[in-house]
């Protein structure tokens, strides 16, 4: 039997909780969270670090950035590639996900339970891949981005750099999405959006623009 191959997991939040369950399914030992902002000794039981310890203890260790929020998790990424060059960024893969023929997943980014990528994807470094989400072939997913639970993606589907697509919505096959836009809850995207919007509904249109950066989460 192999032994599991330890991983320290930055972030405590929610995603730290998601992002723990695809790992202890992938074969990794989650041995330890790092979080500044936490003053708690412990999370679910093991032991909570500071960034500082981490640069010592962990040095060259498996890493996974577990923070929802797509522009703050690139931010935190490059701040720790910076203080950990030897450290390793694995893609977290469920073991009830599904990545099709000749589909590429970046470093650091993870596939929940029943997520799809279809064949002759390209997923970017630092994605996020929610729950019973799918995009279909030849789709791209630029570095950053995020898909929510139940988000259906058409073939050929382009989603721009730190965008993120919010719970159930659909696009349709062929569409381009823009870097730094916000998709709303179900909405249905038939038309290419362009960078900095945020835009819901069915059909989705644009509501506002946004800076990048601007929270999305609440």
């Amino acid at each position: 039997m192999l032994m599991p191959t330890p991983l320290v997991i930055i972030g405590t939040g929610g995603h730290a909780v998601s992002a723990t369950n695809v790992a202890l399914s992938s074969g990794y030992e989650v041995v330890s969270y790092v979080d500044d902002k936490n003053h708690a000794s412990e999370f679910a039981g093991i032991p909570i670090i500071k960034v500082e310890d981490c640069l010592s203890q962990f040095y060259n260790y498996n890493l996974f950035i577990a923070i929802g929020d797509n522009y703050i998790r690139e931010k935190v990424s490059s701040e720790i590639k910076k203080m950990m060059p030897n450290a390793r960024f694995p893609s977290l893969i469920h073991s009830a996900s599904a990545v099709g023929w000749n589909a590429q997943i970046g470093a650091g980014s993870i596939l929940m339970p029943f997520a799809n990528v279809g064949p002759n994807s390209i997923v970017g470094s630092g994605c996020i891949l929610n729950t019973g989400s799918s995009i279909d072939h030849d789709c791209r997913m630029n570095a950053f981005s995020s898909i929510a639970p139940g988000v259906f993606c058409g073939g050929n589907v382009h989603i721009g750099t730190r965008s993120a697509v919010s719970i159930g919505a659909n696009i349709k096959h062929g569409i381009n999405i823009g870097s730094d836009v916000v998709i709303g809850a179900n909405s249905y995207v038939n038309t290419t959006i362009d960078d900095n919007i945020v835009a819901y509904g069915s059909p989705c249109k644009k509501v506002r623009s946004r800076k990048k950066g601007t929270p999305y989460l609440r």
